[in-house]
């Protein structure tokens, strides 16, 4: 071999050398800061007041207030279709009786 193809081997080797320790240790890092954030959450009182739990909390606030008016709603419609249900009855229980019997009313 020659001079030039040593030179570009070589560079390839250290370089691919230090590629593969700098991921190593970037690795080797976040496992050390992950210790150490769990380490620190374990000793100190838990605050939540963070941002994650606030808006968690305004999460389950909104929830609860679609909820709420969600069983509004529902009740309103319950209530809407009692009032049309017994008007039919009022309107077919003033029809001659002959108009009844050919008549058949399903609810829907």
């Amino acid at each position: 071999m020659n001079d030039a193809a040593q030179a570009v081997m070589a560079v390839s080797f250290f370089g691919s050398v230090a590629v593969a320790i700098r991921s190593v240790a970037q690795v080797w890092g976040k496992r050390l800061d992950a210790q150490n954030r769990a380490h620190n959450r374990d000793h100190e009182p838990l605050a939540g007041s963070g941002p994650v739990e606030q808006r968690l909390a305004r999460i389950e606030a909104a929830v609860d207030t679609i909820a709420i008016e969600v069983e509004r709603i529902s009740e309103a419609q319950r209530f809407a279709a009692r009032l049309a249900a017994e008007r039919d009855q009022r309107q077919i229980a003033s029809l001659p009786s002959q108009a009844t019997d050919a008549r058949t009313v399903t609810p829907h």
